[in-house]
């Protein structure tokens, strides 16, 4: 799932996090030599050479690196594995012989041939076992650029595995105006006695292994890396993408046959434009392929439109032929889908950006048809407040941009909740919750999944997940109707919650409200400092519950209402009574600058979670 949700896998992996760095980390692997060679023609057509040695440390390091697969596209890229070879904690050397070398279609592929010609091969390696050191030599030779003339690379060498020595050196005519952004490494330009070449040569040594910090932006953020490209700026690039992209948009008749029975009877343009987004998101299958991984160019619309399939490209591209059908401007937008937010600072268009979404000047609105179940103007959580490279402003302009944030006015959860306890102490109760923005996005995809008749299945592990003992289910309407906000209801028996008739206490029951409810908005504060920034959408989480008791029990004193402030927001609650019933609203406003809480924020933040999560557990004593 694109994620934005916590869950209990978060907090395992947190708690796993914290022993590891208590007992002190170890990586998986360890590098103990890597030596990379880029050789780069006057085309911007290369061959890399890999020459790289890797010693399994743990069980989880054969589990990981016993094989290794190497991904290429068939008809732009030539692999050749010159070398692979195991030598045993005794120093036998157990040859990869050519049967255990296999080449398979990528699965992504596999399910959209023709759309993605890439391969993987597979290099299973013998007698693999903690203390065994792994020996690969490759050469992946690049015929043509992927866009022409221009040349790209970009190497990211993890922090999270330890390296014991990298060399990483490029090779390319002196003619060729090359510009590089190193990180973490030692390096840059060297002298040679070759007047019609230059030579750029980094090194990395004897670098420790960092333990992962779970919930954090992606280790590539912050490993050492470096990024080369001929590209002289973004704009530049932008331009390269669109002059290659935009041909494929073309309004064919199909396309406009489409558009215009669709839009039939409507002539407000914003409206035209959500229903043929609507229609893209609920009927154009997505195939997940990274730009980079095979070529960059989209296909045709009425290619597109026929198969019913496409990757992030390919839907831009219908959507942006569709959109123009009725006269309405789109562009594509590069945007990086995972937890990547770093910007290197050279213009190579696929060091980061993985993905496209398509941008509409007119309303000054993004949308991503990929996202499946996301409303016209909605992206998921991932691509928040990211910088972007936008193709075409609407004037013909390339250039980064910072897609919007989550902010309280924008990503909104409302739940509601009605509880009422019998004599016996048994609760149950109903629960209504509306969503807008990011959140409305992710509600609909984590329910989207679950098979129909199973809703029930997965109301009782919710209940558990969350630390309490019941039982109940989910109801909601058409999870693909995108036309208005998602809203769901949920309905729930809670056994035995309190101990009836008393004295007693008991808490605010959760009951099965949001996903994205308070209590999980802070499940992140488990570890006492980070090094590295953590992605964190802003909010607005408004949570109102009203208990109703049996007769002959009353809480006879209401507990204090709370109103905790922070730099990164505020929260408030507050307790009222009226007969029988008691009624708790609870207010959580998060408001960032960027998409991301940093290090430097991260004590403000836990100390904010801390009062936050001490106020959910006051109890009603009756």
């Amino acid at each position: 799932m694109r994620g934005l949700i916590p869950s209990l896998c978060t907090v395992v992996l947190l708690a796993t996090h914290c022993a590891a760095a208590m007992a002190g980390f170890q990586s998986n692997i360890t590098n103990l030599s890597d030596d990379i060679v880029y050789d780069i023609s006057e085309n911007g057509a290369s061959t890399r050479t890999v020459a790289r040695r890797v010693r399994i440390n743990t069980e989880q390091g054969v589990a990981q690196s016993g094989q290794i697969s190497l991904r290429y596209s068939e008809s732009q890229q030539n692999l050749k594995v010159e070398e692979a070879y195991t030598t045993t904690k005794d120093g036998v050397r157990l040859d990869v012989t050519p049967d255990r070398i296999l080449t398979q279609q990528s699965p992504k592929s596999a399910g959209a041939p023709m759309f993605d010609d890439d391969e993987v091969k597979v290099i299973v390696f013998p007698g693999v076992a903690v203390g065994t050191v792994l020996t690969l030599r490759y050469e992946l030779t690049r015929n043509k650029p992927l866009f022409p003339g221009q040349f790209s690379m970009s190497e990211y060498f993890s922090n999270a595995i330890q390296r014991d020595s990298m060399r990483l050196t490029v090779h390319a005519p002196a003619s060729m105006a090359l510009h590089a952004d190193a990180i973490g490494l030692d390096g840059g330009r060297i002298d040679t006695n070759q007047p019609d070449r230059q030579v750029w040569q980094w090194t990395l040594t004897n670098r420790p292994a960092h333990p992962p910090e779970f919930g954090s932006v992606s280790n590539l953020d912050y490993s050492p890396r470096v990024v080369m490209t001929t590209f002289p700026d973004f704009a530049a690039a932008g331009a390269a993408y669109l002059e290659r992209a935009r041909p494929k948009s073309a309004v064919t008749p199909a396309i406009r046959s489409l558009a215009d029975r669709l839009t039939q009877g409507v002539d407000d343009p914003r409206r035209q434009a959500e229903i043929l987004y609507d229609w893209v998101s609920t009927h154009i299958r997505y195939v997940a392929i990274n730009l980079g991984t095979g070529s960059i160019v989209p296909h045709e619309a009425d290619a597109i439109l026929a198969s019913a399939y496409g990757d992030c490209k390919d839907h831009v591209t219908l959507l942006e032929a569709l959109l123009a059908a009725k006269g309405i401007a789109s562009a594509p937008v590069l945007v990086n889908l995972g937890t990547m937010y770093w910007l290197p600072g050279v213009a190579d268009p696929l060091a980061v950006f993985n993905h496209a979404i398509t941008y509409l000047p007119a309303f000054k609105l993004f949308a991503d048809s990929t996202a499946e179940v996301a409303r016209f103007g909605v992206l998921p959580g991932s691509e928040l407040g990211k910088q972007a490279l936008l193709t075409d402003d609407g004037t013909g302009a390339a250039h980064v941009i910072t897609l919007p944030l989550s902010t309280p006015d924008t990503g909104r959860v409302q739940v509601t909740t009605k509880i009422s306890l019998d004599a016996q102490g048994n609760g149950s109760g109903t629960s209504r919750i509306d969503n807008t923005g990011t959140f409305d996005w992710a509600a609909r995809r984590i329910l989207t999944p679950l098979p129909p008749g199973t809703e029930s299945q997965f109301a009782a592990r919710m209940l558990t997940l969350t630390g309490q003992d019941g039982y109940g289910t989910y109801l909601h309407g058409d999870l693909l109707d995108l036309r208005k906000p998602f809203q769901y209801e949920t309905r729930f028996t809670l056994p035995d919650y309190a101990q009836l008739p008393g004295p007693g206490a008991f808490q605010v029951p959760l009951g099965l409200g949001s996903f994205s409810g308070i209590s999980t908005a802070f499940e992140t504060i488990m570890v006492d400092t980070r090094d590295f920034a953590m992605p964190f959408p802003g909010r607005h989480v408004t949570e109102t519950t009203t208990i109703t008791l049996p007769e002959g029990i009353t809480v006879p004193r209401l507990p204090r209402p709370a109103e905790i402030r922070s730099p990164l927001g505020t929260y408030t609650s507050s307790y009222q009574t009226d007969g029988q019933t008691v009624t708790i609203t609870r207010n959580l406003d998060i408001s960032l600058p960027t998409a991301l809480i940093e290090p430097a924020q991260y004590p403000a933040f836990q100390q904010f979670g801390r009062a936050v999560r001490r106020d959910l557990r006051t109890v009603l004593v009756y």
